[in-house]
């Protein structure tokens, strides 16, 4: 049983123009830096003392991630979400550099139980570029490699445990997206 749904492909956006602008910019880098993570929220110190236990090279872990309306333009997110007929809650691209890697992880929300609070929420990942050598993303049990440009993933539970790597020669882009089923 697989963690995720393919959900088609969507090319209307010039994913080379969205993640080529994002090459020049600075995002908001993630590493294994304790400081930057809110450790009293629960599953960042779970997390962190997975991959302590683990003994991940902490040098080699970090990702950063580009948002809408501060990076790149809040009407990408508005056509995705039209396309899939959600409710946007919240969205972000990731960068993984060659030779990085953001180990197993689920994505923690200081906010999730708001947005529980207010319906169901679904995830959806989608590759922003051509198949790429080296490029891989895991997801549950899944592992996925060479997936077309556009192709959306929808996951199964928007807390699924996954990890993304990168072993090619060039950034790594993903869009990830939550948000609530419309009717």
């Amino acid at each position: 049983m697989t963690s995720f749904n393919r959900l088609g492909t969507y090319n209307k956006i010039s994913w080379v123009d969205v993640t080529s602008n994002l090459l020049h910019q600075t995002g908001i880098s993630i590493t294994t830096d304790p400081s930057r993570w809110e450790l009293a929220t629960p599953g960042y110190l779970e997390i962190y003392k997975i991959w302590q236990e683990a003994c991940f090279n902490p040098n080699a872990i970090r990702w950063t991630n580009y948002y809408p309306g501060k990076h790149f333009p809040n009407d990408i997110i508005d056509q995705i979400c039209s396309h899939l007929k959600i409710d946007h809650i919240r969205s972000w691209i990731s960068r993984l550099d060659p030779g990085y890697f953001a180990p197993w992880h689920w994505d923690v929300d200081d906010n999730e139980q708001e947005y529980l609070s207010k319906g169901e929420i679904h995830r959806f990942s989608i590759f922003v570029e051509p198949p790429t050598f080296g490029h891989i993303f895991i997801l549950g049990n899944d592992y996925l490699i060479n997936e077309p440009e556009g192709s959306i993933v929808g996951w199964k539970n928007h807390r699924e445990w996954h990890s993304g790597i990168n072993a090619g020669l060039k950034p790594k882009f993903m869009l990830h997206l939550l948000g609530y089923q419309l009717p």
